[in-house]
């Protein structure tokens, strides 16, 4: 029987391998200063937090996902994770990652997921999520919710499921690693 931490070191694989190198070469090439870390802090926050709703609601092959965040936005652990990622890149002041990461984002992963994950589930869900697809953003959220939305709630259970208390702390443990390569560079 597998292991958390041995089954969290299966999710490295060839695709996941250059978000990790790049956090590294962020780390290595942080430039922070209070202004940007507070700054990068302020997109981070908000990127994490809807990150952590949108996981409890998360119902992966059980249903189409219509409830919390999933109402207003089709993709918001993606929007989550982008918002990350431009705040990591401006708290650790390097605009040239953040200009790459954007590139690689909205060039490569935004299409491949939209592409992949949208043939998966039209497969599973059929007209159900053709609708959903049909009515709601990718990216930017619409005010008003989905009108054939859920009524299900947030749970803990789909929270630790969908894996958010391990990308909740790997972004505490980058935001405490940036704010240590700020503290170490005052020395």
């Amino acid at each position: 029987m597998a292991t958390p931490i041995t089954a969290r070191l299966k999710r490295v694989t060839l695709k996941t391998f250059p978000i990790y190198v790049t956090l590294v070469l962020l780390l290595i090439f942080a430039h922070p200063t209070p202004f940007w870390f507070l700054a990068g802090l302020l997109i981070i926050l908000p990127g994490e937090a809807l990150r952590i709703w949108a996981a409890g609601h998360l119902k992966k092959t059980r249903e189409v996902t219509t409830t919390g965040p999933y109402a207003y936005v089709k993709n918001p652990l993606y929007l989550g994770t982008l918002l990350i990622l431009i705040g990591f890149c401006l708290m650790a002041r390097n605009l040239y990652l953040l200009l790459i990461g954007l590139v690689v984002f909205f060039a490569y992963y935004a299409p491949f997921k939209k592409k992949r994950e949208g043939q998966r589930l039209y497969e599973h869900f059929g007209q159900a999520w053709t609708d959903y697809s049909q009515a709601v953003p990718d990216y930017l959220p619409k005010l008003t919710p989905y009108g054939k939305r859920g009524k299900g709630t947030w749970e803990w259970k789909w929270f630790y499921e969908n894996s958010e208390d391990g990308t909740a702390l790997a972004v505490l443990i980058g935001v405490f690693a940036v704010g240590l390569r700020y503290w170490l560079s005052l020395r």
